[in-house]
């Protein structure tokens, strides 16, 4: 049996658990020589996609899916503007905040047993409301927290005193625990640029695919199998039509394809994929924050990690460092066995407590507005913070 590596100072063993990783677990906001920005001529094919995909689903790489599937073009076009028309789907893509500039800090709120509906429904209005804020999850009441929101900062001192402050010490407010992500190991079910292993896979359980088709009647098997199609292309270079791209922008087909197959399969510095809206059929999100003893060595931390991604239930999964909580996991409750995950989180030892709260309602989705019923669904406003200093900024700007 091989000996258990212990990662000791001092050895040449030391940190060297860091090179598996695609970008190794590390500090918040780096910016580091040769990634492209959104608007860049690299990124430029996800831009003509996403300004054209709402009433040209054949910007997706049809022939491709077709074959994935065995649905027809026709039909494939014709489920991909039914799944956007229902808000069922959104194109979106991930950067790797972390190379680019930004710290990623997502942060939980709990509010007092005394805090009113008028207090709660306020805030949540606020949430929603605030271009800051890039992603947000509301929870049922009853759970051991109420919001799950983050924000991409490259001053964690404007994360404080522009979004935080501005709500933390109301009245109805228990405690704001700031969660800075060491690893986006995978959101919206896809693998993202720091999972250890299967970069861009679009996981979900057998369990899930065969109970999602039984609790809902708006989306089927094929729906869900055109989506499955499209994320798990094994390069972006499938994901798209570029014939299609250069002729709603006139710009050539082959350097498109070129420049987003080095920024997305390379160097995995930008991800494109399609978010499943879980609200849109009825299904809620059952969070996992899970912390771990304070003396858990940090390789060990990442090591058990690992081990929770090999579980595909988990459409999110959030590694977080400096912080009361190491992890945050969430899987979809009306089709998922959630005690048997919860069960398989608290089998480790090093688990101190585990808090957990069900979500209904997504706010934003990486910027995107997932607000249909006000008419801002797919709305972005990309924020950053270059440049600015919050703290000194007057009340009311």
């Amino acid at each position: 049996m091989e000996k258990q590596k212990q990662y000791r100072i001092g050895t040449e063993e030391q940190q060297a658990y860091l090179r598996d990783y695609n970008f190794p677990p590390k500090g918040y906001g780096f910016l580091e020589p040769g990634v492209v920005t959104p608007d860049s001529n690299d990124f430029v094919a996800f831009q003509v996609a996403k300004s054209f995909y709402q009433v040209y689903p054949e910007v997706f790489n049809l022939a491709y899916i077709e074959k994935k599937t065995g649905i027809k073009k026709a039909e494939i076009k014709k489920r991909l503007s039914k799944m956007y028309r229902d808000h069922e789907i959104m194109l979106v893509y991930n950067p790797a905040v972390s190379i680019m500039g930004w710290g990623l800090y997502y942060w939980i709120v709990k509010l007092k047993k005394t805090a009113t509906k008028e207090e709660r429904e306020e805030l949540t209005k606020w949430f929603q409301d605030n271009d800051q804020i890039c992603t947000g999850y509301m929870m049922e009441e009853g759970g051991d927290f109420d919001y799950f929101n983050g924000n991409h900062m490259r001053n964690l001192d404007n994360l404080i005193a522009g979004v935080l402050d501005k709500f933390r010490n109301k009245d109805y407010i228990e405690y704001v625990h700031l969660c800075p992500i060491r690893r986006c190991v995978r959101e919206s079910h896809v693998n993202q640029f720091d999972s250890r292993k299967d970069y861009r896979r679009y996981c979900w359980s057998e369990e899930q695919k065969k109970n999602v088709l039984k609790f809902q009647k708006k989306m089927d098997k094929d729906d869900f199998a055109i989506i499955d199609a499209i994320n798990n292309t094994k390069s972006i270079g499938d994901m798209f039509d570029y014939d299609v791209l250069a002729k709603l922008s006139g710009l050539d087909a082959a350097e498109m394809k070129q420049n987003l197959c080095r920024v997305v399969d390379k160097e995995k510095s930008m991800l494109p994929m399609i978010y499943f809206n879980y609200r849109a059929i009825g299904l809620k999100m059952h969070f996992f924050a899970v912390t771990l003893f304070q003396n858990t060595p940090t390789f060990r931390a990442e090591q058990i990690l690992d081990e929770l991604c090999e579980e595909e239930a988990f459409e999110n999964i959030f590694d977080i460092g400096d912080a009361h909580h190491n992890y945050v996991l969430s899987a979809y409750e009306d089709i998922t066995d959630i005690d048997a995950i919860r069960k398989k989180i608290l089998s480790y030892g090093e688990v101190t407590e585990v808090l957990e709260a069900t979500s209904p309602r997504q706010f934003r989705r990486w910027t995107c507005r997932l607000d249909e019923q006000n008419g801002y669904w797919e709305e972005c406003v990309f924020t950053d913070d270059v440049l600015l200093d919050r703290t000194t900024e007057k009340e009311g700007k």
